[in-house]
């Protein structure tokens, strides 16, 4: 059984959030201090980003470079399928995503793209080319089908 007892990986995010707003209001923060580490503890890509075109087909060579690449440099984390649960995974902070979940596949190629090129925390920067990365967000498409 999951650590989660079958609740949604969304719906604990919330509630870790609201205790710790919580926690912050009880310890005399202010509103907008809450509210900084809310957002903080969140990820998401800006607008232009996230409105990026991906200008690499998802061609079976693209994918497979992808892969590669993946396996290379994100496995270690995110797991072989991507599921979060890499051999570091257990040490990081931030954990590392679910990348076949709802809530990163619905995200934009830009915005993955984006997020492979600037990294958080552990995560580093990408030194890849820009048509690797590209190549690493059309695999990453491939794990929503392995869900």
């Amino acid at each position: 059984m999951s650590p989660n007892c079958g609740i949604g990986e969304s719906v604990v995010r919330v509630m870790a959030t609201c205790a710790a707003l919580a926690l912050m209001s009880f310890m005399g923060a202010t509103p907008a201090q809450a509210q900084a580490l809310s957002k903080a503890s969140s990820w998401v890509a800006p607008e232009r980003a996230s409105n990026r075109a991906n200008p690499l087909p998802p061609t079976p060579d693209a994918i497979t470079r992808g892969q590669d690449l993946f396996k290379r440099d994100c496995a270690q984390c995110h797991g072989k399928a991507g599921h979060g649960d890499g051999p570091m995974a257990a040490s990081l902070q931030p954990h590392p995503a679910n990348l076949a979940s709802e809530q990163v596949q619905s995200q934009s190629d830009g915005a993955l793209f984006w997020k492979i090129t600037q990294g958080r925390g552990m995560m580093p920067k990408a030194t890849l080319k820009d048509n690797d990365r590209w190549a690493v967000v059309n695999y990453l498409r491939t794990l929503a089908e392995r869900r």
